[in-house]
């Protein structure tokens, strides 16, 4: 009798989720694989190809497995990779863009091990192509941030550079990736977040603006000096 083919892991959880969606399901046909038996690559590239996938929820069940199943085993030389997908645009959409910047990206960053060498990757991103690709790298530097430089030294000037560069881009994305970032670095370092407010104010839209400066004491005064600088900018 010949040998039971062996079921392709991507097709098979697309069919699982689109019959019953949600994270148990993912846990379930991890196991029932015996993924967790193989080398870390093999997880990976199965997760990468998930993302790929057109499906939405193929996409979420990638993010979930990289960032629940092999969170410890990201690394570094994993950004080429993450890279390929945004060249391909396979996340470009908010929440799945979000997702992967806060849960894959923001988990690699938390490592401490080689935490400088990731964040200054990730602050190349700035200069990407996509704006998805920027505003991941915003979205993963949210997990340090508020803790400025205590995290990781310079790690604020690192954020005003990524912050100084994408700010200059009217797109929405960019913006409010922009105010985001600036926010949540607020809570650590609100002076020097005041001071780059002041400084980029003409170039942030209404959104941004209003994020960066939520958790900041003089946040009136500064919407105030927003305002005649983006009045002066339409003069």
């Amino acid at each position: 009798m010949a040998a039971k083919a062996p079921m392709d892991p991507v097709a098979d959880l697309h069919r699982r989720i689109a019959r019953r969606p949600g994270k148990a399901t993912v846990h379930k046909w991890w196991a029932d694989h015996g993924l967790g038996a193989h080398p870390a690559t093999v997880g990976k590239r199965i997760a990468l190809a998930l993302i790929e996938q057109r499906s939405s929820a193929d996409k979420l069940a990638g993010i979930f497995v990289l960032h629940d199943r092999l969170g410890d085993q990201l690394r570094a030389t994993d950004l080429a990779s993450f890279e390929r997908l945004f060249d391909s645009g396979h996340l470009e959409d908010g929440a799945l863009c979000d997702a992967f910047g806060v849960q894959v990206l923001g988990t690699l960053l938390q490592r401490v091990r080689g935490r400088a060498e990731i964040a200054r990757a990730l602050a190349t991103w700035r200069n990407a192509d996509t704006p998805w690709q920027r505003r991941a790298a915003c979205a993963a530097l949210t997990a340090l941030a508020p803790q400025g430089d205590a995290a990781l030294p310079g790690l604020a000037q690192l954020i005003f550079q990524v912050c100084a560069a994408i700010v200059w881009s009217p797109d929405r994305i960019d913006q409010t990736a922009v105010g985001w970032l600036l926010r949540e670095l607020s809570r650590g370092e609100p002076t020097r977040v005041e001071a780059f407010v002041r400084r980029h104010a003409r170039f942030m839209s209404r959104e941004c603006a209003r994020l960066a400066v939520e958790k900041l004491a003089r946040k009136k005064d500064l919407l105030a000096h927003w305002k005649r600088a983006t009045s002066l900018r339409r003069s």
